[in-house]
């Protein structure tokens, strides 16, 4: 079914989330419209950019995100805070408790977790949604970021090409059921909000460390990291620290804190 903006409105218990939307059936992508509008001077704190198919949406490293039409949800929100550079990454995390307690309270049986830094997996190990944080150039003390969030809703497996066949899932196929994703993304804008007001007012990530490590899925098991530059680091996940770095134990027991790169789990 075509998504029903008026039935998202209705859904919103917010102040400024989602209160000023730009919805398209088609963009290039949902960051790239609030960007665009960011460096026009068009875009308002809260402003969500929406659509049914994105041509060039995009993740993490710049990988394709895969975006099938009027099925899944493809949405950015663009947040303004005086908060400084280095707390800005955190925003992705912060979306992903949100979006998490939102799908979870959605679909409970699909068993939904956290991967650092921003991905969301079932319990059967796929992929469910990818989030991608991107920072404008800014001028004065506040600053502009741009936080893109895909969720696989009702794609079935067909719906997937071959090379993500195995690794992607999507809430239909984890609880055998059809989301009506106008609620669903009214209850993520929600609490995204809820969220990140309760962010700006603290000092670091320590209020979500505890949230965080109650649903991580790498806690405890062994990994590798691919760095920016080519360096692979191995080890242990410990959990988060309190600025939402990533904490990795070595063979030889020293513990590092990792502040980017991809995770990739050792079979065990």
């Amino acid at each position: 079914m075509p998504f029903d903006t008026a039935a998202l409105e209705a859904a919103l218990r917010t102040r400024c989330v989602g209160r000023r939307l730009l919805f398209a059936e088609t963009m290039s992508s949902t960051n790239q419209t609030l960007l665009e509008a960011a460096k026009a001077g068009r875009a308002v704190c809260g402003m969500v950019a929406l659509c049914e198919r994105q041509t060039a949406g995009r993740g993490r490293q710049r990988r394709l995100w895969h975006s099938p039409a009027g099925l899944n949800l493809y949405f950015s929100v663009l947040w303004e805070s005086r908060q400084p550079p280095e707390r800005m990454p955190q925003l992705a995390m912060v979306a992903a408790l949100a979006l998490r307690e939102a799908l979870d309270a959605a679909a409970p049986e699909a068993r939904i977790g956290l991967k650092w830094p921003n991905d969301l997996w079932d319990g059967a190990g796929r992929k469910l949604s990818g989030i991608l944080c991107e920072c404008p150039p800014w001028q004065g003390e506040t600053r502009q970021a741009v936080i893109g969030i895909g969720v696989n809703v009702n794609a079935a497996r067909e719906d997937f090409p071959p090379e993500l066949a195995a690794t992607a899932g999507s809430l239909r196929l984890a609880t055998g059921r059809r989301l009506i994703r106008e609620t669903l993304l009214g209850n993520i804008l929600n609490l995204w909000e809820m969220k990140i007001l309760e962010w700006e007012a603290s000092a670091g990530f320590t209020a979500f460390t505890a949230e965080w490590e109650a649903h991580d899925i790498l806690k405890g098991r062994t990994i590798a990291v691919d760095m920016p530059g080519g360096k692979i680091l191995h080890g242990k996940v410990l959990g988060v620290d309190e600025r939402g770095l990533l904490r990795l134990q070595g063979a030889d027991g020293a513990v590092a804190t990792v502040t980017a790169g991809d995770v990739h789990l050792h079979v065990e």
